[in-house]
């Protein structure tokens, strides 16, 4: 999951960071794998995800 965009359909995130060499609401770090059977959600994987301050997205 990590570098991958953040889904809120297939991620849980548990942790927010500002992080300048990550864009915008992607995944920084994989917490707690997660489970799919098929196309099912079983339990999602937990993320850390890049989140940018409303100041800098302003700009």
């Amino acid at each position: 999951a990590k570098g991958e965009p953040f889904d809120p359909y297939l991620h849980e995130a548990i942790m927010k960071v500002e992080l300048d060499e990550y864009p915008d609401n992607m995944i920084v770090e994989e917490m707690r794998k997660g489970y799919k059977l098929k196309d099912r959600v079983l339990r999602p994987t937990m993320v850390k995800v890049n989140k940018k301050s409303d100041k800098d997205s302003k700009r």
